[in-house]
């Protein structure tokens, strides 16, 4: 699944920001792995099971879900109007 975000950087980023974004999906993807272990072990220090953080870790994770679908709507097309309005000047 990795490797299809960076696919969509390399499609959807402009050339000269292809770097930061790629940083800023990886630091986004450390944070995935970093983050939930630490919520879910604060919810069992607490309550003594886990039946709060899997709800909590699921709305997060539809949140994340349609960010990202809203985003990459978006971005296509915004590349999609600016490809066309630009097309006759290339020829």
């Amino acid at each position: 699944m990795g490797d299809a975000v960076f696919a969509l950087v390399a499609l959807l980023a402009p050339a000269e920001a292809v770097g930061s974004v790629t940083g800023v999906v990886g630091a986004a993807g450390g944070l995935g792995g970093f983050v939930p272990p630490l919520d879910m072990g604060f919810v069992y220090g607490q309550w003594h099971n886990y039946e709060a953080g899997l709800p909590a870790l699921a709305v997060i994770t539809f949140l994340a879900i349609l960010l990202t679908v809203i985003g990459v709507r978006h971005a296509r097309t915004s590349n999609a109007a600016a490809k066309h309005a630009s097309w006759p000047a290339a020829r």
